[in-house]
């Protein structure tokens, strides 16, 4: 049996009830979900893919982005560290997966102000019939 994956038909996962649930039960009510859908949006004001959370303020206490994990992940660490030094988010938690070899990952590390928890196994996202394919992580900014 080979180990090859093949690509998934979307980058467009719904979070873990789990993930989400520890989230709120931690850091409080979520504000604002900057990469979401209308079925799988985790808060009252929230982002899709047609009015691109990339270009909009990401404003509130706590924004939780779980960004499509494509090519373009670089651009939403970096407008989440854009959006926390410029004092309109206090805190933002990113579902991310574990790709400690990239550039947006070494954007994080070592930061004073991120800190980063690695799911122990692979979590299962939306409706996907299995876990993912790759290991995950939780970064807390702020």
């Amino acid at each position: 049996m080979s180990g090859y994956m093949p690509p998934s038909k979307t980058d467009n996962w719904a979070s873990p009830p789990h993930v989400i649930e520890s989230v709120i039960e931690e850091f409080g009510k979520i504000d604002l979900d900057p990469a979401s859908s209308k079925d799988n949006a985790v808060a009252g004001r929230f982002y899709t893919k047609e009015t691109n959370g990339l270009e909009q303020m990401w404003i509130g206490d706590l924004v939780y982005v779980n960004p499509p994990y494509g090519r373009g992940l670089i651009d939403w660490v970096g407008k989440a560290l854009e959006e926390y030094e410029a004092k309109r988010a206090k805190k933002i938690v990113m579902l991310l997966p574990s790709r400690t070899c990239t550039r947006w990952f070494h954007l994080l590390y070592g930061r004073n102000d991120v800190e980063i928890r690695f799911y122990k196994g692979r979590l299962k996202y939306g409706d996907g019939s299995s876990p993912a394919p790759f290991p995950s992580i939780l970064v807390i900014i702020g």
